[in-house]
């Protein structure tokens, strides 16, 4: 992003409306969603400790074939409203201090989805004071800014400290920055050290930047960081840990094709896991592992899905990808599963009768082992080049590269078409697989659970094609009753596993107990089964 006042220059190419919102409870994340290439940031960023950091200033990956480093000092004040309205609408603004150069006045936006969180749109505006001025933006531009803040004023929330050594190399046709940041987030009484390499990419494609990122990763002792300064700070401000993410309603362009649908639907589920790596690094929310296992079961269900229309052979590489991230997480998954289980059934029904203490001692010993395993996983080599190669795919849309003619010519067919015959073949695989539901054997259930997933999820990515809301919602919440139901005896299973290896007496003698509590719940769900199985077959099938 080049410096300078280019208010003048976006006049013509800033549309100020939100994004297109096929549901429209949905609140749109920014306010500005069509930028010129001038103010698109496109960034990886990777935090390491001081041993990295010395490496990477060494690796011979990031040096450029001749000397051009450059050392600074920023200093960087960001302002919101005490309400927090920029922040709640995706936007960042703060003025930067650099040295004894004219400060800087930065705003930074979220993009649409497909953009994924290694791009921003921002703008910058050489600046003479050290409090924001709106009215340097471009008159369309402040007067959305001026409507968001109202009367209330800007106020400083925090700042940054930062070293920063820039280099810049030429890998492949693209010319990257590489910066090293090295200071502290400072936010009243509070602080957090930042030890960062980030490459910035300021020309060509962005194919070589995730290429760079990608060695990088494997080359060095860094992790990938999607989390920016100013979010951490306003985390470290509120003295909260990082929150995990729920996935959002897509929001596809007027008239999307399959080219379109595919982008904003696997960016979707790739987003949804990356967010949700902060909560699991600095808290211990079981959220995050759940929020993280059922994006990758949402990419892996629409990577199938695609497969049958569009035969991409890395579809299948994400997807095995996919699948061992998720069965790798899934241990801790069922850990938090048995203990959610355990407080709030029979705990909280026998609790004054038996002694749980020592079956959620040992549960906790178990937890604290498996989310270890889950931290190192996230942080492993092998996902941040998963996370970054299958972004690269997307921006480039790779899919198109492997197909013939008749075969390209379905991504231009009207996406709303291969939602309305995807979800029309799942739902007959699901009626035919589920007859006599309740008679079949687990094997058989188990097959049927998974293809009603499938089905849900095709619903959520779709229904907003659809006009009739509330038909979706009664749809999706038919199909999750299914779901529910049926996993009742992969539950019980599980949970036997981890009592089985109890070897604490008064652990086995409260695990009886629990046994006792997953037995009555199969039975339920099986009571359950003809009822829930009935209203899923009366839903209206909304596509038709």
């Amino acid at each position: 992003m080049q410096n300078g006042n280019v208010a003048g220059v976006l006049a013509e190419e800033i549309d100020l409306s939100p994004p297109v919102a096929p549901i429209p409870s949905a609140p749109a994340p920014a306010v500005i969603s069509k930028i010129d290439a001038d103010s698109r940031e496109v960034e990886l960023k990777f935090t390491t400790d001081a041993s990295g950091f010395a490496m990477a200033l060494v690796s011979q990956l990031l040096q450029p074939p001749e000397p051009n480093a450059r050392s600074r000092a920023l200093t960087s004040v960001y302002f919101d409203t005490l309400a927090g309205d920029l922040k709640r609408h995706g936007m960042v603004l703060r003025v930067r201090r650099d040295g004894r150069c004219a400060p800087v006045m930065t705003l930074k936006w979220k993009l649409a989805e497909t953009e994924g969180p290694f791009a921003r749109g921002e703008i910058e505006i050489r600046t003479r004071g050290l409090e924001p001025n709106l009215s340097l933006f471009d008159d369309a531009i402040a007067a959305k800014l001026k409507g968001l803040i109202e009367d209330r004023p800007l106020t400083a929330q925090f700042e940054t400290r930062i070293k920063r050594r820039t280099r810049l190399l030429h890998v492949g046709a693209a010319q990257i920055e590489v910066a090293f940041d090295d200071g502290v987030i400072v936010a009243g009484e509070r602080s957090w050290p930042v030890t960062e390499i980030e490459l910035e990419l300021k020309s060509g494609e962005a194919f070589d930047l995730y290429e760079l990122g990608g060695r990088l990763a494997e080359a060095l002792p860094v992790k990938l960081d999607v989390i920016s300064k100013s979010a951490r700070a306003f985390t470290l401000a509120s003295n909260e840990t990082p929150a995990s993410v729920k996935t959002s309603p897509l929001r596809f362009p007027p008239n999307a094709m399959l080219d379109d649908a595919v982008a904003v639907v696997l960016a979707s589920t790739l987003n949804h896991f990356v967010l949700n790596w902060a909560a699991l690094r600095e808290g211990d929310h079981p959220e995050s592992i759940h929020q993280m296992r059922v994006a990758l079961r949402r990419m892996r269900a629409a990577l199938a899905m695609f497969k049958r229309a569009l035969p991409c052979p890395e579809f299948d590489v994400f997807r095995a990808e996919a699948k061992r991230i998720a069965t790798a997480l899934g241990p801790a998954r069922e850990c938090d599963a048995f203990h959610n289980l355990v407080q709030d059934g029979p705990m909280a029904h026998f609790g004054a009768k038996m002694d749980f203490g020592p079956l959620l001692r040992a549960l906790d010993e178990r937890r604290d082992a498996v989310y270890g395993e889950a931290r190192r996983l996230i942080d492993a080599p092998e996902t941040t080049v998963f996370v970054i190669r299958m972004h690269a795919f997307l921006a480039r849309r790779g899919w198109r590269n492997t197909l013939s003619g008749a075969e390209l010519a379905q991504l231009t067919e009207p996406a709303e078409v291969f939602a309305a015959n995807a979800l029309e073949r799942l739902h007959a695989r699901a009626a035919k697989r589920g007859r006599k539901l309740a008679s079949l054997p687990d094997e058989e259930r188990h097959e049927v659970r998974i293809v009603l997933k499938n089905l849900r999820y095709a619903a959520e990515f779709f229904g907003g094609f659809f006009d009739n809301s509330k038909a979706v919602h009664t749809y999706v919440r038919s199909t999750a009753r299914l779901q529910d139901l049926l996993g009742a005896h992969n539950d019980a299973a599980s949970a036997q596993g981890f009592l089985n290896a109890a070897e604490d007496v008064d652990a086995a003698r409260a695990g009886g107990i629990v046994t006792g509590w997953y037995a009555r719940a199969v039975t339920l769900a099986d009571a359950g089964l003809n009822d829930a199985w009935k209203a899923f077959k009366q839903a209206k099938q909304f596509w038709e």
